[in-house]
């Protein structure tokens, strides 16, 4: 099931369900856009005198990145179902 059905089926239920979930808007649940910290917001770590990192948010930003990327490429050459269930669901 693709994120758009889901989106879709979220979407329609009641008032009443919503209410029994506990939650206001369920379509919600499904992330279409996902806004970045700057990087003035996430500074790199100094470790040690002369080595610096980038902190945890950064890589956690790198992985959906790059995550995204080889689902776009596994999408777009046509690539096995297996692998594309993978890739949606490891993030």
């Amino acid at each position: 099931m693709s994120a758009e059905e889901s989106f879709q089926i979220l979407a329609k239920i009641s008032k009443q369900d919503q209410a029994l979930l506990g939650i206001e808007k369920p379509e919600s649940i499904i992330i279409r856009r996902l806004g970045v910290a700057p990087p003035a917001v996430r500074p790199a770590v100094q470790m040690g005198a002369l080595m610096r990192s980038e902190d945890d948010l950064t890589y956690s930003y790198q992985a959906i990145v790059k995550n995204n990327n080889l689902l776009r490429q596994q999408l777009d050459k046509g690539g096995n179902q297996t692998t594309i269930n993978e890739l949606t669901t490891c993030v």
